[in-house]
């Protein structure tokens, strides 16, 4: 007994209504997004969400991982990608172009034609996503497509408030890592109760409260994800290093040359903070603040190395109330 499918020939004329097409056009489109979703790796959640057009929440997860990134595009160019790639994906095609063209929209965005009438437009996508996804990103060597330098994470910690981590380097002390900022500081302290800077970073009060205080108040997932780094100084002409999983920024790291402290000659400027305005940290409220690095100052023994509202260097008495905004890495 022949089946229903040998009806059917490969030339066979049916008759099918409007909305019916519209809808076996869709389900093709969505099946070939999550096709190429899987191919690419995608994080399952978002795939998931993509199809459903839902928001996940974990469970028990109250307030979720956010990752954002601002891209510059065109928006003539835009609308013109997505009606091509719609329309070839629905009847089965592939746009061997598509990538390329994606690319020089994006690198073309900031010298539009004269007279064109296209414009440059800043958006910010934000999407959930989960510290194990981010590690798993970094790990497959894929953060510079999907984790670029400037891309803010805005999570909660233990405590309740909230905290922004920003992406300011790759492939920097190792190849394959990420180095985050907490930008928005976890709050204020001195680096020693006294106004002195002997042994340096290593040897201050601020270490012990990085890895004590403010490394417990962060997500377990995210704590699990943290590499050790050992952060290197030269003091009197010594190497003094110690091993962190929080760690203060130094001068050079920030502005790419040292005004008031000692190169440990290893040092390079984050490819974030090039820009004199992406070192400057904010507090709760947003307000620009002040904030510590790790250098001691290299022509006082009562001072530590600082940066000012401007996003430029200076120094403070050691026990005086700073701002804290550490770093960290995953790998």
């Amino acid at each position: 007994m022949n089946s229903i499918a040998d009806l059917f020939k490969a030339e066979t004329e049916i008759e099918i209504k409007a909305g019916e097409l519209f809808g076996i056009m869709r389900e093709a489109v969505k099946a070939e997004f999550l096709m190429n979703a899987a191919n690419c790796e995608v994080p399952y959640s978002y795939a998931r969400e993509m199809a459903t057009g839902q928001k996940e929440q974990a469970a028990g997860e109250d307030d979720p991982t956010v990752m954002s990134a601002a891209i510059e595009i065109h928006a003539s160019e835009v609308a013109e990608a997505v009606k091509r790639t719609v329309l070839q994906n629905a009847v089965g095609q592939q746009d061997t172009n598509a990538p390329t063209k994606i690319y020089q929209m994006k690198k073309d965005a900031g010298a539009a034609g004269e007279g064109s009438g296209s414009v440059g437009i800043i958006r910010k996508n934000e999407q959930r996503v989960e510290w194990i996804d981010i590690q798993d990103i970094i790990r497959k060597g894929r953060a510079g497509v999907s984790l670029p330098v400037g891309t803010e994470i805005n999570f909660e910690l233990k405590n309740g408030d909230q905290a922004t981590a920003v992406i300011v380097a790759q492939d920097h002390y190792d190849q394959g890592d990420v180095v985050f900022w907490l930008r928005k500081i976890v709050g204020r302290g001195s680096m020693n109760d006294d106004d002195a800077n002997e042994g340096g970073f290593a040897a201050s009060k601020m270490r012990g409260y990085l890895e004590k205080e403010i490394f417990n108040l962060l997500p377990d997932a995210l704590q699990d994800a943290i590499a050790v780094h050992t952060v290197i100084q030269i003091i009197d002409d010594n190497p003094v290093d110690c091993d962190c999983h929080l760690f203060l920024p130094s001068e050079f790291e920030l502005q790419g040359r040292t005004d008031w402290s000692e190169y440990n000659g290893q040092d390079k400027q984050f490819e974030f903070t090039k820009e004199r305005r992406n070192r400057v940290a904010y507090d709760d409220d947003g307000d620009p603040c002040w904030y510590w690095t790790a250098d001691p100052s290299a022509a006082y023994t009562t001072r530590f190395c600082a940066f000012d509202t401007g996003g430029y260097s200076y120094y403070a008495y050691a026990s005086a109330d700073g701002g804290i905004a550490p770093l960290f890495v995953i790998k």
